[in-house]
């Protein structure tokens, strides 16, 4: 088994944090039922047809959530070091999961199997509502994203994801052009220009 370091339980306690206060007797309870896993880069973390049992939260490193329309990838989701991921519908429902999760670099991640995480909300309230507080902050994100991608003209699209986006920040530190040019359904030349024509107003607003 993989040892949880300090720095991986901040990034944990920060996560949760942000979406609500949390006692330290919470925290320690949590800790006992929290595991690490280790990706080299390319390898699947979830695969299409695999049950999601997991939630999921990036301690370093990028993953990249796709699933394929005739052969061609198309970008879900992608998750930098200190957001959560998992498949949603396969979790909820127990189907076997469409999309594939792909470590796009060397990535280290925190897992807590979904019976563990549902008894820690039936037995504390608190808990409870922090993840309550959780799903509504990744909801608003993936309702965000939808809302951009309505946008034909790429400019529009690139704009938003600056502006809407809560994750684009950390998505931008360590993320390929190539797979944030996915995120926002662009080409990756199309992605290129807009990259520059932004770079050049906020030159000129400085």
């Amino acid at each position: 088994m993989n040892k949880i370091s300090r720095s991986d339980y901040k990034v944990l306690h920060q996560f949760l944090e942000s979406a609500e206060p949390l006692s330290e007797d919470l925290f320690e309870e949590i800790r006992d039922y929290i595991s690490k896993k280790t990706y080299k880069k390319g390898e699947a973390i979830l695969r299409a047809g695999d049950i999601e049992v997991n939630s999921n939260i990036v301690v370093k490193g990028v993953v990249l959530q796709y699933v394929f329309d005739e052969d061609i990838p198309i970008t879900i989701n992608i998750t930098p070091k200190g957001l959560s991921f998992n498949s949603l519908k396969s979790y909820i429902d127990g189907s076997p999961s469409v999309e594939i999760h792909e470590a796009i670099t060397d990535v280290e991640i925190l897992t807590i199997k979904k019976n563990d995480l549902e008894m820690l909300a039936k037995k504390y309230h608190e808990f409870s509502y922090i993840m309550y507080k959780v799903y509504e902050k990744i909801l608003l994100d993936r309702e965000n994203r939808m809302f951009l991608l309505q946008y034909r003209c790429p400019s529009k699209r690139f704009m938003l994801f600056h502006k809407i986006i809560e994750r684009a920040n950390w998505m931008l530190e360590d993320t390929p052009d190539k797979y944030i040019a996915s995120y926002l359904n662009m080409t990756p030349q199309q992605y290129s220009k807009e990259k520059k024509k932004y770079r050049l107003m906020l030159n000129k607003s400085n």
